[in-house]
């Protein structure tokens, strides 16, 4: 009986030795994805920039104070073409006045910014020049993504920049907004805030999306698995029609169709469970001249069906100056018609050139989010200051301001600016203003008081 049971243990044993074989697991699931990591990581990029934004309507704190609202934001972008064109999100670099980009090697160079994409088109294009030509990514095919296709996300998360994290791919074809390019990639990868704009590898160590957007359960929360990337195929499609003429080009034919619910197919006897209903044709448009009607179902486009708005949108937007041919059915009859794509007028990007963006320049003592005042009796008693210091000293200090990005804090006194003593804020003031109009960036500022002696920058481009 002994025996039996040893026996029984052995081909137990030998059985789960079969399947665990080397050649079989590997087949299954890769030991290590080091290689793809390393030959696709030089052309990812870090991205950090400085933005002004609107303070209107923020915290109370701001209320009253004209301090420009400065934020340091960080993201992450793939190099796209070896000249130094690199894809990143639109919300990257919104706002942006100054634009940061390190390469993998640690190599820093000022970005510009070519174009941004607007509305839905959530894409914009940056243009750095290191002086030699620069590793690019591998674009791959996101038509032929897969649910369940293992994927790798890289990026610059919380600014920890070369970060891979691995998933699958969980859903494609996701609908977060409605526009020619608008659907997306969902993946389980984690993805948290600086990801943005990276690119989302498949196994080949090909990019298969640009990494954009999270779903979180808190505000400002980080990844719970559902992360969004757009399909490489449409940011390839964006890059192409700019380079060749600016701005992306994108068509229409004037038909705007909407889902066709189970409910109204059983309403007009439509046999099948494909199909998009057309709420509107617009006069004077191919779609019109083509015969096509509201009430119509457009079942196929060139011959592919057609399950939802999207797919109608995208070979539409992405055929300018082709022909389409649809099927229509129409009570119980269907018909094909072909229709030329046209251009659509609305404006869906905007372009730039290096003297479009420039940063806030000081031109008063607030500018940097910070007040200031003369040294009183009652100010060296609250900050318990030293008799002998001179100086303006800080009494206020704004978040996302220039002077909270310095680290200046209330009780500092601010003893010499580039090497000229300071006794009040009007030295102070004309002391910046004479180093701006010197075209000077910068400003050292020897500080002392409460919060300790120490050198800091404050930017006179702020």
């Amino acid at each position: 009986m002994r025996n039996q049971h040893s026996c029984a243990a052995i081909a137990a044993c030998i059985a789960m030795a079969t399947l665990a074989s080397p050649t079989k697991a590997q087949s299954l699931l890769r030991d290590s994805v080091a290689d793809i990591v390393q030959s696709a990581m030089p052309a990812v990029v870090a991205i950090s920039i400085k933005g002004m934004v609107d303070p209107s309507g923020t915290d109370e704190a701001r209320k009253g104070f004209n301090a420009p609202l400065i934020v340091d934001l960080v993201g992450s972008g793939v190099i796209a073409d070896p000249s130094g064109i690199i894809v990143t999100n639109r919300h990257v670099i919104e706002g942006a006045y100054s634009i940061q980009v390190q390469l993998y090697d640690g190599t820093i160079a000022k970005g510009q910014l070519l174009g941004k994409g607007l509305g839905g088109i959530d894409l914009a294009i940056v243009k750095i020049d290191v002086g030699h030509p620069l590793p690019t990514a591998l674009i791959g095919d996101s038509d032929k993504v897969r649910i369940g296709d293992r994927v790798l996300a890289v990026g610059n998360p919380l600014g920890l920049s070369g970060s891979v994290t691995s998933g699958i791919v969980s859903a494609i074809g996701r609908d977060l907004r409605q526009t020619s390019v608008g659907e997306f990639i969902q993946t389980d990868a984690a993805i948290n805030h600086g990801n943005s704009g990276g690119p989302l590898f498949n196994m080949r160590g090909e990019v298969i999306g640009i990494n954009n957007q999270i779903y979180s359960d808190t505000s400002g929360g980080g990844s719970i698995g559902i992360g969004f990337a757009i399909p490489v195929n449409d940011a390839r499609y964006v890059l192409e029609q700019v380079k060749e003429y600016g701005h992306p080009r994108f068509g229409r034919i004037g038909v705007r169709v909407q889902a066709l619910t189970p409910g109204m197919a059983d309403a007009i006897d439509y046999p099948n469970d494909f199909g998009v209903i057309v709420a509107e044709v617009a006069p004077d448009t191919p779609a019109a001249a083509a015969g096509i009607k509201s009430g119509d179902i457009v079942q196929t486009i060139n011959g592919e069906k057609v399950r939802d708005y999207r797919k109608l949108n995208r070979v539409i937007g992405t055929s300018l100056g082709k022909k389409v041919t649809l099927d229509v059915w129409n009570a119980g009859k269907t018909r094909s018609v072909t229709a030329d794509v046209v251009e659509l007028t609305e404006k869906l990007w905007a372009s730039y050139t290096s003297s479009e963006v420039k940063s806030p320049t000081f031109s008063q003592v607030t500018d940097f989010g910070f007040v200031l005042a003369d040294i009183t009796p009652e100010l060296r008693a609250q900050y318990s200051l030293d008799a002998n210091i001179a100086g303006p000293v800080v009494t206020r200090v704004v978040d996302d301001s220039a002077a909270k990005s310095a680290g200046l804090k209330v009780g500092d006194v601010l003893v010499d600016a580039q090497g000229t003593k300071l006794n009040n804020v009007a030295d102070f003031a004309n002391r910046l203003t004479e180093l701006r109009d010197r075209g000077r960036r910068n400003v050292m500022l020897y500080v002392g008081g409460a919060g300790g002696d120490r050198w800091v920058a404050l930017p006179l481009q702020l």
